[in-house]
């Protein structure tokens, strides 16, 4: 089975998420939220437009458990809810802004008032058990003592992520076909293309072809043309592809440097991590063995630093004794290029510059350095 991206350290492939609609030509809003946690008693909330993550669009103080947002706005969108408190507990929930009277429950992380969120919190039903189980089982994986019980909580994640995702894609599928016309559609579209990326099940030309003859509400979506642009991206660095050159940073002093000056007619493992990820740290004494074996064999062995701070990343590379060369990349533009949406991102390169492998994990890194030398 084709391994998902969920043990590369990146969000769940989550269905609970706001699907959003259209409610009509008036779009007058009031949203009446409970938070009676007592730690969240005086903490700000702030609500964001969820296809423009940077864009503020209110804010508001618990007050005796309770706080309320009002507003008007041509058409609906979803917001994301979060409450903080000063020392950066949140508890967060996204809603369909509509109008009516929308009610939020964060203590319980529940949704009802208006029809598309009531359709939301429906929504929310689907695949909860299975969500619960891989959170659980993500914690038993980063907590494992060995390779081989990292290997069989794998597994195990593998099933259940399965029927989670089947249970996602029916459930999206539905909300599409129904609601082609409108915000909802673009919304759960989105979420399609942007699950099935992460499982490898969709191409850009698939996408494309749906596109073509989707209402503009769905075709102008933002967060769907994100999504397409980053399926092209990883298309284009896709097996059999030639590599991408990079401009990137060397050594503590971050010189600056191009990965081709350290690749060129050599076989290269390249090891997208950083820091702060558990399975790249747990994947780095693979790499260490990879080195120790196939320096002397043509093969260079690269430490690619994403996401990270360079201060985090000098003092991993001291305490986990990684001697092999270390580039790094502070602008985001390595991910980018090579479309990675989760780390590590392990590939290897041949001598020619063809991308022979990607998502390369545990005893699968051996086989395709051994394959690639003969």
């Amino acid at each position: 089975m084709k391994r998902m991206n969920i043990l590369r350290l990146i969000a769940l492939p989550v269905l609970l998420v706001a699907i959003v609609g259209c409610g009509g030509n008036k779009n007058k809003y009031t949203i009446n939220g409970t938070l009676a946690d007592e730690a969240f008693e005086g903490a700000n909330v702030y609500m964001f437009d969820v296809e423009n993550q940077n864009v503020k669009l209110d804010s508001t103080v618990v007050a005796n458990g309770a706080f309320a947002f009002s507003g008007e706005l041509e058409t609906p969108i979803v917001a994301t809810i979060v409450a903080l408190t000063v020392d950066n507990k949140h508890k967060m929930m996204e809603c369909v802004l509509e109008n009516g009277t929308i009610v939020v429950d964060l203590d319980e992380n529940k949704l009802s008032g208006t029809p598309l969120n009531e359709a939301f919190a429906n929504m929310m039903n689907v695949g909860t058990d299975e969500t619960a189980l891989l959170q659980a089982l993500y914690k038993e994986y980063l907590a494992a003592p060995s390779e081989e019980e990292r290997k069989l909580v794998e597994a195990k994640y593998d099933s259940v992520l399965e029927i989670y995702t089947a249970k996602e894609l029916v459930a999206l599928e539905n909300v599409f076909a129904e609601n082609g016309d409108n915000v909802l559609g673009a919304y759960a579209f989105y979420q399609l293309v942007k699950s099935q990326r992460d499982a490898g099940t969709i191409t850009s030309v698939q996408v494309d072809s749906i596109l073509a003859t989707a209402a503009p509400v769905v075709k102008n979506f933002s967060l769907t043309t994100k999504v397409l642009e980053g399926l092209r991206k990883l298309e284009k660095t896709s097996v059999g592809k030639p590599y991408t050159d990079l401009d990137l940073l060397e050594g503590e002093a971050m010189t600056a440097t191009k990965l081709s000056q350290h690749i060129a007619g050599k076989v290269a493992l390249i090891d997208f991590w950083a820091s702060w990820c558990g399975p790249c740290r747990a994947e780095i004494p693979n790499i260490a063995e990879m080195h120790k074996k196939y320096a002397d064999k043509g093969v260079v062995v690269i430490g690619l630093n994403v996401w990270d701070k360079p201060d985090a990343q000098r003092k991993t590379i001291e305490t986990m004794n990684m001697t092999w060369l270390q580039l790094a990349d502070t602008t985001k533009v390595a991910t980018d290029t090579y479309g990675v949406n989760g780390i590590p991102q392990i590939m290897l390169i041949g001598k020619d510059g063809t991308i022979l492998a990607r998502d390369l994990r545990g005893e699968a890194i051996e086989v395709a350095i051994v394959e690639a030398l003969k």
